[in-house]
Order: structure tokens, then C-alpha cells, then sequence
């Protein structure tokens, strides 16, 4: 089996925006860059919203991601990421039409 990709977009509220990236850098992208079978893990801001932003991963398989979702330290930082959150997040797992 190929490749997996995420593809989570979010609304930070305005006043949340600077720190919730900080805080995403420094905890979230840096555990999960170390994870194995993490190829890309980045978080992009809108160039004329920097309040909406999405978060873009690719992994080596659909297991290195599953693994990746059941990490226990999310059930301690989805709290923290949610109350940033101005709307729900919108997750799109994907597959390449090339794998």
C-alpha cells in the first residue's frame, strides 16, 4: 500500500493565531517529525487570512499514520488545539492516484 496524507484545515480565532502557531511548532510538528514514517509535517497560514491555516502531512504507510493518530499525548494536546479553534477542524485523509 502507498503513501498516506492528511490534509486537516483549521480556523484559529484571530487573537489565538500567533501563539497557536508557536505552540503547534515547538510541540506538535517537532513530536511528529521524529515519528516513524512521518516524510512531511507542516503547517501553513493563509497569506490573507493568518488565521486560517491547514496542516499538511504525508506518511510512509496507512499504518505509520494510524500509529501516529493513536499517540497518547494527542488526547493531551486536542484540548489545547480545539480551544484555539474558531470552527471545527475539516480532516481529509488521502491517497495518491499514483501509489
Amino acid at each position: 500500500m502507498g503513501k498516506a496524507r492528511l490534509l486537516v484545515e483549521l480556523d484559529v480565532t484571530p487573537d489565538e493565531a500567533d501563539t497557536f502557531v508557536e505552540m503547534f511548532r515547538e510541540e506538535f510538528m517537532t513530536r511528529s517529525r521524529k515519528e516513524a514514517g512521518c516524510e512531511q509535517y507542516e503547517l501553513w497560514r493563509e497569506a490573507d487570512n493568518p488565521s486560517r491555516m491547514t496542516i499538511i502531512e504525508v506518511w510512509s504507510s496507512a499504518e505509520a499514520l494510524d500509529q501516529h493518530l493513536a499517540m497518547d499525548w494527542f488526547s493531551e494536546w486536542a484540548p489545547r488545539m480545539e480551544a484555539a479553534q474558531a470552527t471545527p477542524l475539516v480532516v481529509r485523509k488521502m491517497v495518491s492516484v499514483e501509489d
